[in-house]
């Protein structure tokens, strides 16, 4: 190969090294700590680079180390799934450039043409999690070190390489708290895995789950994840506790007076990473209001009183009214999809004895005790259309009752097969289940 050759092929090479690079996206999502099922699906890498964000470099690609000998060489390129690609560029095996080596965790990841520019690129990083709070600090979880010196050519990280590696996931060993209503997919979802995925690394995943466990998982978190910490002053609600006094003289469990929530005023040292909180220290708490308990007349009726079966008459399967959400202001987290496991509605976790509305006026046809659902009611809306309220604390309606949309069915518990109080909702369209998610909406 003539010098005038080799001269081209490196500069077209420093061209494609050098070439202008946006910043790192990696997108959070949404969540703070988990109370029963949230999801760190949103701190891994899914957007890589968002054109909306450059960094500007005009450096070009260091001179080739007069040492380069003859034969060629493949510039190594890092693909998500972890496996190699390789770039022919023609340079010699032995050619060497002066570049910025990019370490993690003391591991060697290659090296950038630019140290400016992969600095920028890492800070932009930083930068989409930081909030601008007085005093906050914001730095990687993972040792990252950026060492300039002369690199063997093939180890210089393209525009792909670069980005594979920033957007790449590790398995690692974490401590996760067992909350209520958890299950095997519940906590795959969580870390952003299906429940495939999650099974292949934990295999010894027990049958049972208790809340309150601390467990060991093995789980993907990303290579590249950004700690936020900072302090917080905020106003948080006060829930308020249910007083069950005397028994109903209707059978049916009644409130004699409606609980109201406090409030506090609550500073803390919270702690993020990619965006979700993953720790909380409190400062200091000030009530501002005190909660007021709801009292309750208890119940007697605890037998099945239904006259209809689980299933009823077919239809054209329209709704007469929209669906409205069966919790108080759009309440209840989310602790189990529909179709999970074999999952025929959707699980909403909320404080016990919230109230539980008809989500469509019509007829009750099952009221009391049933199966596995506890206390559990279903409301025929005609059509075909019915939808079915479980795990009640204590019901307020009986078989026969003609409801109106709104008016309060029941109160939320944990009663049959339950670990946790939580709404179970299910919408049943000539006796098939459906998301109710595709019916109703907060």
């Amino acid at each position: 190969m003539n010098q005038k050759n080799l001269k081209n092929r490196i500069h077209r090479l420093g061209s494609s090294l050098a070439v202008i690079l946006p910043a790192v996206g990696i997108i959070a999502l949404g969540g703070c700590i988990r109370s029963v099922c949230g999801s760190w699906a949103g701190m891994l890498s899914v957007g890589i680079f968002p054109e909306s964000t450059l960094v500007e470099s005009d450096e070009s690609l260091p001179a080739i180390s007069p040492t380069a000998a003859t034969g060629t060489a493949d510039a190594r390129i890092m693909t998500p799934n972890g496996s190699v690609e390789l770039l022919s560029t023609g340079i010699s095996d032995k050619a060497t450039v002066t570049g910025c080596g990019l370490y993690i965790d003391g591991q060697f990841y290659g090296a950038y043409a630019s140290t400016d520019s992969l600095r920028s690129i890492l800070d932009s990083i930083k930068a989409l999690y930081a909030t601008g709070a007085e005093g906050e600090e914001v730095t990687f979880t993972r040792d990252i070190q950026l060492v300039e010196g002369t690199y063997p050519a093939a180890d210089m990280l393209t525009y792909s390489g670069l980005e594979a590696v920033l957007s790449s996931t590790v398995t690692e060993e974490v401590d996760y708290l067992v909350h209520t209503g958890d299950t095997l997919s519940a906590i795959a979802r969580y870390y952003g895995m299906t429940v495939d995925e999650f099974s292949a690394l934990n295999p010894d995943f027990p049958g049972t789950i208790y809340a309150g466990d601390v467990m060991t998982f093995k789980v993907k978190q990303p290579l590249i994840q950004v700690s936020c910490t900072r302090q917080v002053t905020e106003t948080v609600s006060i829930p308020f506790s249910t007083v069950v006094e005397g028994t109903s003289s209707s059978g049916r469990a009644e409130i004699v007076s409606k609980g109201q929530n406090g409030s506090k005023q609550v500073t803390a040292v919270v702690v993020t990473v990619n965006g979700q909180e993953t720790d909380r220290v409190v400062l200091s708490e000030e009530v501002l209001s005190e909660p007021v308990d709801q009292v309750m007349t208890e119940g007697t009726m605890n037998e099945v009183t239904y006259s209809a079966s689980y299933y009823g008459d077919t239809g054209s399967g329209e709704l007469e009214e929209a669906l409205i959400w069966p919790l108080p202001d759009g309440g209840g987290v989310e602790t189990c999809q529909y179709s999970e496991d074999g999952h025929q509605g959707i699980d909403l976790a909320i404080d016990a004895g919230t109230e539980i509305y008809a989500a469509a006026s019509g007829k009750v046809v099952v009221a009391g005790v049933f199966y596995t659902y506890g206390n559990c009611v279903v409301i025929d809306h005609g059509n075909g259309v019915r939808t079915l309220y479980a795990h009640c604390s204590s019901l307020n309606v009986s078989v026969g009752d003609e409801v109106t949309q709104g008016d309060v069915v029941g109160y939320v518990g944990m009663t049959g097969y339950a670990t946790g109080n939580h709404l179970h909702f299910e919408v049943h369209i000539n006796n098939r289940t459906h998301d109710p998610l595709n019916y109703v909406a907060r």
